[in-house]
């Protein structure tokens, strides 16, 4: 897998670093579309650092908020972001759909729909930017037709795919700043931009190349997480889950990662905490304790649990628990 180092992308560029919540959030507004910023956890304050170029249709980002954030923006409408957390994690959600990245998964927002992210301190990010319109173009080409572009949400970088879109990116990159756009041929700008947007394309989901509309969910997907909500609180184990939907392990992994960008355990971990977030708000503190709603709904090992609870909804469960 391409590894790249925080401190690599875009070196030499000017850096705009700030400490204000407000000022952070006019920046990338500016840069990118409207949004809430809010740190998610009691301190009041960011530590962001943000690098940007931007060469015709295509431009490379470098953003880290220095904090622990949640971003809600509106749909992009005219332009595509492909976000790759360098380090830490990250997760996007779209409707009921979640997705966390890594460096080994990167998270494509839709362009047409409200998203919500949340990124953790210490995960600072390459952000690819397209224009719609260049996207466009280039898919046309590749299919040779006009058809809409359907992306899914999530990038899986470790595949054969996603490490050919990575080295189109540092590629890209690298000629970018190694010399201004005034003085670099406009067939080879346009070359290596072409050449990212469309390994871009490969590395995702495209009409007409046997995957489905990223708003629609298989019935196999559906099926699991009926399955899954049903017996959020039982002792459930990938093979048992596979079994029961009368799939391969392989076919439900591959299913859920394309469809969800999640593994059957990352999903059923995740409908377990919201059951614990639910629990936890009805719950009277004299009644109930964090360790009991916890081990009721699967979670034996409290310190792992609290660390979950709090990257899933900004505090602690003995907060939820006090409201």
């Amino acid at each position: 897998m391409v590894r790249i180092l925080p401190r690599d992308v875009l070196r030499g560029r000017p850096t705009t670093a700030t400490t204000d919540v407000d000022e952070a959030h006019a920046k990338i507004a500016e840069l990118f579309c409207s949004h809430e910023l809010a740190p998610r956890t009691r301190q009041s304050s960011v530590d962001m650092k943000l690098r940007s170029l931007h060469r015709g249709d295509v431009g490379i980002e470098f953003l880290d908020y220095g904090a622990d954030v949640r971003i809600d923006p509106e749909g992009l409408q005219d332009f595509h972001l492909v976000q790759i957390p360098l380090a830490g994690h990250a997760s996007m959600q779209v409707g009921s759909s979640i997705v966390d990245s890594s460096p080994r998964l990167a998270t494509v927002p839709p362009i047409d729909r409200p998203f919500s992210m949340s990124w953790d301190g210490g995960s600072p990010h390459l952000i690819v930017y397209v224009r719609r319109s260049a996207l466009e173009r280039v898919a046309g080409q590749l299919n040779g037709g006009e058809s809409p572009v359907a992306l899914g949400y999530g990038m899986d970088l470790t595949g054969a795919a996603g490490r050919a879109f990575l080295r189109s990116v540092v590629e890209l990159h690298d000629d970018m700043i190694s010399q201004p756009q005034s003085a670099a041929p406009a067939f080879v700008q346009g070359l290596l931009a072409d050449s990212m947007v469309s390994r871009l394309l490969m590395a995702m989901e495209l009409p007409g190349s046997g995957t489905r509309d990223a708003d629609s969910e298989s019935r196999l997907v559906r099926e699991c997480r009926e399955l899954l909500e049903k017996h959020a609180f039982e002792e459930l184990t990938v093979p048992d889950i596979a079994e029961c939907l009368g799939v391969s392990i392989r076919t439900l992994q591959t299913a859920l990662r394309a469809e969800a960008g999640a593994t059957p355990s990352e999903l059923l971990r995740s409908i377990r905490l919201d059951r614990a977030h639910e629990m936890l708000l009805e719950a009277s503190p004299r009644e109930q304790t964090v360790t009991a709603i916890a081990e009721l709904c699967g979670f034996t090992h409290q310190g792992r649990f609290s660390a979950l609870y709090v990257k899933a909804f900004g505090e602690l469960p003995s907060e939820s628990l006090r409201r």
